[in-house]
């Protein structure tokens, strides 16, 4: 753990130094840039909290007032699954979005949502910012969605609440699992499972009148805010679903590219930072969260490695099938990202592993 904080203390310094370099630049006069950024999440939530807010303050910070944005919450501008069809159609000039929801569409954006079974934070972040994988996110989106992006937010684990024990692969065949992205298809094609998948607002309730029989939505602190530690008497620890998620910042090429060179470079620079930070406080609530929910009626259970790993295994072996059913479609992109994302996911296990990592 001490490893991460430096790193992660490590990479908001050098953003900083960056974004200071950068705002040195002077910028001619002009009327400000105004964005209204729709979100997914309501304003209450740990998703809105540490992603929102802090990207729309480093913005206006480092840009001196130049750019300004208006985060909206979810269910303003459009429902939680339809913000980045908001975004689309033009009822928002730009959106903070998972890609999660989009896998559906593209099974590209699992690796940029929380691919199953994937890179944790630490990892996720060397590879979005010094291997590609940002870079192809905005190539990806150009050239499949007329749209430009940046990473611009990211979470830690998540955890599962249950109506009984699931710590084994087989615990998962047949249950009814509230789930989204990657996460749902595996969980009907490898573990004999029932996804499906609904909006935050209605978890808690599936949950507790057991119209599911299982859900995750995200890590100890927010899931602690919906009151899920009540809904359900079982709690799975780590969710191996997933060891982090990612946001992105989206919004039209034609919008993007008449910005001001300097703009762009300090918008980058605010959601780099704004990325750690956010993460960096994430991360310390749901440690002040998990103590909390230690001392509740639920149980919490211990994960085997044996289903931590068959996620795993199950996520790779999905992302494979993905990468010969779009080859098959002349769709390159698919195997490009997950050629990149894998390659460099083997490449830490082995080169970095001389790093004591608790």
């Amino acid at each position: 753990m001490a490893n991460r904080r430096d790193m992660l203390r490590g990479l908001g310094a050098a953003s900083a130094a960056t974004l200071a370099a950068a705002a040195a630049t002077p910028a001619a006069a002009q009327a400000p840039t105004r964005l209204r950024m729709t979100h997914f999440a309501d304003e209450t939530s740990m998703f809105f909290i540490h992603t929102a807010p802090r990207f729309v303050e480093r913005v206006r910070q480092f840009t001196g007032g130049r750019v300004q944005i208006q985060a909206l919450p979810g269910g303003v501008i459009a429902p939680p699954l339809e913000t980045y069809k908001a975004v689309e159609d033009g009822l928002a000039d730009a959106g903070q979005l998972t890609p999660l929801y989009l896998v559906n569409r593209d099974p590209v954006n699992s690796f940029y949502g929380g691919h199953p079974g994937g890179m944790p934070p630490e990892m996720w972040m060397h590879w979005l910012y010094n291997a590609g994988g940002a870079d192809l996110l905005a190539q990806h989106r150009r050239a499949t969605m007329n749209m430009h992006a940046i990473p611009c937010g990211m979470g830690p684990a998540e955890i599962w609440h249950s109506h009984r024990p699931l710590t084994k692969p087989e615990d998962l065949r047949g249950v009814r699992f509230r789930a989204a992205g990657a996460w749902a298809q595996i969980l009907n094609e490898y573990f004999g499972a029932a996804a499906t998948t609904v909006p935050g607002s209605e978890v808690y309730t599936m949950l507790e009148r057991r119209a599911v029989d299982a859900v995750e939505w995200s890590g100890p602190a927010e899931n602690l805010k919906v009151g899920l530690q009540n809904a359900a008497p079982y709690i799975t620890v780590p969710g191996p679903h997933t060891n982090g998620f990612m946001f992105e910042f989206l919004l039209p090429v034609r919008r993007w590219d008449a910005l001001p060179d300097e703009q762009k470079r300090l918008i980058e620079a605010a959601a780099r930072l704004a990325t750690i930070e956010g993460l960096q406080a994430w991360v310390v609530e749901d440690m002040d969260a998990m103590r909390r929910i230690r001392t509740g009626r639920a149980r919490v259970v211990q994960a085997e490695p044996a289903l931590i790993n068959a996620v795993r295994e199950a996520g790779r072996d999905w992302a494979q099938k993905r990468v010969a059913e779009q080859d098959a479609r002349n769709n390159p992109w698919m195997r490009r990202i997950s050629e990149s994302y894998y390659g460099f996911y083997d490449r830490w296990l082995q080169d970095a592993s001389y790093r004591t990592i608790d």
